[in-house]
């Protein structure tokens, strides 16, 4: 391989890519040939970062030289950190490569040739004076102790590329049995998911919000819950962002909101007519051109007042918007829909995202209602959200309220609404007490829970 004079890639000949079946066998003679040398096997494979680009913008006769320099650069890598004689790169895929490599016992001497193969695949191409820069990301493993048969290396060693791609790309990982397990579950959970729904294996438990000024219960709070049938309970932490990726939450996300206004609407049986329902919304909802009109038909369904309806949303929201989600707050608010910030606090608050969202209140996360009792940054800090919400015209709710002294504090501070362990646990709608609904709660309202105090 030769440059043109105007800096153009002149090929001297072709390096043989060679294809899946002829890397696999050659791994398999790798394997024994380490078995019997007493020495570790380094199994990596490169996989270029968004390569299409290069085929999009510059044609697929450049990608190929491309890849064929590539392949050439990690000849030259493999035969210098290789303690074996043989080569050890084959290109298994598009812009795929397997390297394979005897490499001493130390950890570092693995890290040293990972670090090499990166460095040289990330050097840039030259082509008609102009310069590309690639990345990469590696997923590797070592004979024996991840593996001793050619498939489970290749196995673990896809797993640990395909962690390295989940991160981000442009960055190396190592196997190791907690990744695995890990997706592992993920794919059990996506699995799942889908049938989930039509086997009833999803429910809701519903938190009671009260007022602090008059102790009247305000509304609940609609929570997801799935019990699978091997998994065991699935924190909604842990299967809404799967939910998200798949698109699944859509109809999820629809069941939710129906089922929680059903609840609403058989708690009017009662005479309960002025409570409000908080529904968790997912921002790829939002993006979903039928996600309004959906509300609209679900409210009408049960004959309830718009105002009654409220959607949590999150600063997520902001940090990956569109037109279309922020047309749809903006429709549903003006609807007469309230609209409440979940989580402030938690993630990337900010009041200029505050100030953008047509919003009727604020959830305070409940990692900064923890420690306000205690003599702590926290408490400065939320008795200083809630003064100015005030002024603002929004109102507060306090999330994660577990002791009387924080309900205390957040009553003397002027906060509107509370919610947490102290006032009423998550409760499945068939054990929830009518009498309850119907009562108030005094003035020592945290005193009628199992009250807790800190010392």
């Amino acid at each position: 391989m030769e440059r043109k004079k105007d800096g153009g890639i002149q090929m001297e000949g072709p390096i043989e890519l060679s294809g899946r079946g002829k890397a696999f066998m050659q791994l398999e003679l790798a394997i024994q040939g380490a078995r019997v040398s007493g020495k570790r096997l380094l199994v990596a494979l490169v996989d270029l970062d968004k390569f299409y680009r290069v085929n999009e913008t510059r044609g697929t006769t450049f990608g190929n030289d491309v890849l064929t320099i590539i392949a050439a650069r990690l000849e030259q890598t493999e035969a210098a950190y290789s303690e074996a004689a043989k080569p050890g790169v084959y290109k298994i895929d598009s812009n795929t490569f397997l390297v394979m490599m005897e490499v001493g016992k130390e950890a570092k001497q693995c890290w040293k040739a990972v670090d090499g193969i990166k460095h040289e695949v990330e050097k840039p191409v030259s082509d008609s004076g102009k310069e590309l820069y690639m990345t990469c990301s590696i997923g590797a493993s070592l004979f024996p102790q991840d593996g001793l048969t050619s498939e489970r290396l290749l196995c673990r060693t896809e797993s640990a590329l395909y962690q390295a791609k989940e991160q981000g790309g442009n960055r190396t990982v190592f196997y190791n049995a907690e990744d695995t397990n890990r997706m592992n579950r993920r794919i059990a959970i996506e699995m799942g998911l889908r049938p989930a729904l039509f086997l009833r294996q999803f429910h809701l438990s519903y938190q009671p919000i009260y007022r602090l000024s008059d102790g009247r219960l305000r509304g609940f709070e609609a929570l997801i819950r799935w019990q699978h049938p091997e998994l065991g309970l699935i924190s909604p932490h842990e299967f809404i962002p799967i939910a998200e990726y798949n698109g699944l939450i859509i109809p999820i996300g629809e069941w939710v909101l129906r089922e929680a206004c059903k609840m609403l609407a058989d708690m009017t049986k009662y005479g309960l007519s002025k409570l409000t329902m908080s529904v968790n919304i997912s921002p790829v909802q939002l993006q979903d051109p039928s996600f309004v009109q959906t509300v609209w038909n679900v409210i009408q369904e049960f004959s309830l007042s718009r105002q009654s309806v409220e959607l949590d949303i999150t600063e997520h929201i902001m940090m990956h918007s569109s037109e279309q989600s922020i047309m749809a707050i903006t429709q549903l608010r003006a609807g007469g829909i309230r609209i409440a910030l979940d989580g402030f606090g938690a993630g990337f608050s900010s009041l200029h995202h505050l100030m953008e969202l047509p919003v009727h209140s604020l959830k305070l996360d409940k990692s900064f209602i923890r420690r306000i009792d205690l003599q702590s940054a926290e408490r400065h800090v939320v008795e200083a959200i809630i003064g100015l919400m005030r002024k603002l015209g929004l109102e507060v709710v306090a999330e994660g309220v577990e002791y009387k002294e924080q309900y205390e504090l957040l009553k003397e501070w002027g906060c509107h609404y509370v919610q947490g362990y102290l006032l009423g646990m998550p409760m499945d709608p068939t054990v929830i007490d009518t009498s309850m609904l119907a009562s108030f709660v005094d003035a020592a309202g945290p005193q009628k829970q199992k009250a807790a105090s800190r010392i």
